[in-house]
């Protein structure tokens, strides 16, 4: 069951009894633990390779390597920012296409299929020229709204530094946007 008062991506909750259950073979419980964490991965996916294909097979990917590799989860703590390094480690060295493919792909609808107005089309253009970890710093500030504290917590550095890469990569956007 989804408690919505919890913090999936800080909060261990359940995570660590889960854990322990799946990497002693219970199934049940590793379907249970990557249910409850499907949705902030799919956003997170999407938001690395901005398109729903290349998105879909990441996300299975993350899935079947977080399976295989549910050892190296650290004891005691949420599960969740352990997934999404996963899957942007994979994301960035899966990466074939051009930045500038991608966001040609992506700018031909999004992910409802409805066409982009060109100015979404601007910002997705220089969303998608973004390293996947920058992309995925927006996408935990923007999508996600979460507090500098939890992203420093979840990409491993401190607080200030996640600010201030926030700031460069903000200005580093709206410099091209107005160019």
């Amino acid at each position: 069951m989804h408690d919505p008062l919890r913090r999936p991506w800080t909060e261990p909750g359940r995570d660590p009894e889960l854990l322990h259950a799946a990497q002693n073979g219970d199934l049940a419980a590793l379907f249970t633990l990557l249910r409850e964490r499907r949705d902030e991965l799919w956003r997170v996916c999407f938001a690395l390779t901005l398109d729903r294909v290349r998105a879909e097979r990441l996300f299975h990917e993350t899935l079947v390597r977080a399976a295989k590799n549910l050892r190296s989860v650290p004891h005691g703590q949420a599960f969740l920012p352990w997934l999404v390094r996963l899957a942007a480690n994979l994301a960035t060295h899966g990466r074939r296409e051009s930045p500038e493919a991608v966001a040609a792909s992506a700018a031909r609808s999004d992910a409802l299929g409805k066409p982009l107005a060109p100015e979404q089309v601007e910002v997705l253009a220089s969303f998608a020229a973004l390293p996947e970890f920058e992309r995925l710093l927006l996408a935990l500030a923007e999508i996600e709204k979460l507090p500098y504290a939890e992203i420093g917590a979840i990409t491993r550095r401190e607080a200030t530094a996640v600010i201030h890469q926030l700031a460069l990569i903000r200005a580093r956007m709206a410099g091209e946007q107005a160019a």
